[in-house]
């Protein structure tokens, strides 16, 4: 007989060693049919059938273990999935199996997502705000639906939140006797009720709304109870619901997010509510937008914007809140992550997701650039103003780093963005380089002092990796093709040596070292070197003077950026010069030059 511990609700029995039937349930004659030789082996796939092998063989190794397996059996010509747990019996001659169907859960877990789904797009449509008040708690949550998003108006404990009300003169002053029945109502809820006041807390805190409240008290099995309600702005000449006003309060038109306004509050009063130890910021800026709007118009950017928004908010679901606060520039409030593989997964898809669009009609997929800050992550992080500024300077340093990439913000790798300085923003690259990558590079020249030039390919790739440079060349004549180069496209022009022959440019060099933020800074002082160097693309740049045994200058190093004009930080400079002394001394070592 099969043990009494099988519950009726699963299709359960016992099986030989081999796998044949013994005994079971109605359920699982039901499922295997009547006849009893019949062996479990037959009804799995191949792969499944691996799975059972494997659980049944550890089950009789371990005496007592129980193993879980999800295998796949076709029901009435459907494939159904099932959990299938596997235990060797007290006697240690058979095995006692238990199969429960989980299509039917997924299907229902997928019914109710469906209607919930279904609901909350009914609720938005109605611009009809939803609360919720517990009385375990006294916690009282606010909030109203936007593209399948619950955006706060207020969470925090009921009795406070009247009392802010009244202290802030939210309530008019003719509606005070009804508030204060509401709120009493509303903690001593026994039935259905409804009330009409007016107040200035829904949509703009200095605009009086006629306000229309209804609420239920609800039990559950469980004992818990909770009271819903709508929250509805009222029409004050004809007593309708205004189904616009929260639209038009809070969404950015084009995209259906939120607005920059919006979006801004609900960031501040996330990061002051109980839960801000796991709130984050992001902010995301399409690659170069203005490009997509001279080439195909400001009707087809603005396609591209509402995709983007849509990419967007499909991403992050119901784990934080998204709005638009620029041009082509987005935010996302997320609240629900303390896990950075999870922050990860979500940028990643944004960033994945954005490239795919509109691939046919554009010959430049479409990318953008992310930076995320984190509540308590690195020094002065825990008011909006500070997250919001590390957010945008990891966007910034996304940019420079060459685009098409997310930056989640951490001390230890990006620095010390000192949020309190303002004029710093322009300088966040002083903190690009992390101490891993500026261990590893020494590394690498180390192995290029002891291995010779056989190594040089490799230190230039990481060296323009790490201070996000786009060419490095190393010439070893004051003419001709460069003798070493990072990897470079087909498409990128070579750098020019021959300024090694202008003696009022070499003038500018200090030790050997030159560096130039921008090249029209060398327009008037040196018209015949910016010529040659314009010719290249380049925008700033790194220059070294290579040198023989007795001093003369017989080559030229040149670091090159093409895209931004920037200062280059003193780390920057004095990792380059570093780089370019061992590859000297390598180079005379090995009678190169």
């Amino acid at each position: 007989m099969i043990d009494t511990k099988f519950d009726i609700a699963y299709a359960a029995g016992r099986f030989d060693l081999t796998l044949n039937i013994l005994d079971g349930n109605p359920q699982l004659f039901n499922l295997m049919g009547t006849e009893s030789y019949f062996s479990l082996y037959k009804m799995l796939p191949e792969d499944d059938q691996k799975k059972l092998a494997a659980a049944t063989a550890k089950c009789l190794e371990t005496p007592g273990l129980s193993c879980d397996e999800c295998v796949h059996i076709t029901v009435d010509g459907k494939l159904c999935c099932y959990i299938l747990t596997v235990s060797l019996s007290r006697e240690g001659d058979a095995y006692d199996i238990k199969l429960l169907n989980v299509s039917n859960s997924e299907n229902r877990v997928n019914e109710l997502n469906r209607r919930i789904m279904t609901a909350r797009d009914y609720i938005a449509l109605t611009g009809t705000a939803v609360f919720a008040y517990y009385p375990d708690t006294k916690q009282f949550h606010l909030y109203y639906i936007n593209q399948q998003q619950n955006v706060t108006i207020f969470d925090q404990n009921f009795h406070e939140w009247c009392t802010q009300m009244l202290e802030e003169n939210r309530i008019a002053q003719d509606d005070l006797e009804t508030f204060n029945a509401f709120c009493f109502s509303l903690c001593n809820a026994k039935s259905s009720q409804s009330y009409t006041f007016h107040g200035c807390i829904i949509s703009d805190a200095n605009m009086l709304e006629r306000y229309r409240v209804s609420f239920k008290p609800k039990t559950y099995e469980n004992g818990d109870s909770i009271v819903i309600g709508t929250w509805s702005i009222i029409h004050e000449s004809t007593g309708d619901a205004d189904t616009t006003i929260l639209e038009d309060s809070y969404v950015d038109s084009l995209t259906g997010l939120l607005n920059k306004k919006a979006i801004m509050k609900y960031a501040e009063d996330a990061l002051k509510g109980k839960n801000r130890e796991r709130v984050a910021l992001a902010i995301i800026d399409i690659d170069d937008f203005k490009s997509v709007n001279d080439n195909f118009g400001h009707m087809f950017g603005d396609k591209v914007i509402k995709a983007v928004a849509q990419v967007i908010k499909n991403a992050v679901g119901t784990n934080g809140v998204a709005g638009r606060i620029g041009g082509d520039e987005f935010f996302i409030v997320f609240e629900k992550f303390s896990d950075e593989l999870e922050f990860r997964n979500v940028l990643r898809c944004i960033k994945t997701n954005v490239a795919i669009q509109y691939q046919e009609q554009m010959e430049r997929k479409l990318s953008c650039s992310i930076g995320l800050a984190r509540y308590g992550i690195g020094p002065f992080s825990t008011t909006y103003h500070d997250l919001f500024k590390i957010a945008d300077r990891s966007l910034y340093l996304a940019k420079v780093k060459g685009k098409n990439r997310y930056i989640i913000y951490k001390p230890e790798l990006h620095g010390d963005f000192n949020v309190q300085n303002d004029e710093d923003i322009i300088n966040v690259s002083n903190t690009f380089y992390s101490e891993t990558d500026i261990n590893a590079l020494h590394n690498m020249l180390t192995d290029l002092i002891v291995y010779g030039v056989d190594s040089i390919q490799e230190v230039l790739d990481f060296f323009a990796h790490v201070l996000t440079i786009n060419r490095v060349s190393v010439f070893l004549s004051d003419s001709g093709a460069p003798a070493y180069t990072n990897t470079l496209a087909p498409d990128v022009p070579m750098a020019d040596p021959s300024v090694l022959k202008n003696l009022k440019y070499l003038y500018l060099f200090t030790n050997n070292l030159l560096a130039v933020s921008s090249l029209q800074s060398l327009e008037f002082s040196t018209p015949e070197v910016h010529k040659i160097l314009s010719e290249t693309g380049v925008a700033c740049f790194m220059q070294f003077i290579l040198r023989d045994r007795e001093g003369e200058a017989v080559g030229l190093i040149s670091a090159d950026v093409f895209d931004r004009s920037s200062a280059f930080p003193k780390i920057a400079m004095t990792l380059f010069a570093d780089m370019c002394r061992v590859m000297n001394a390598v180079f005379i070592r090995d009678n190169l030059i």
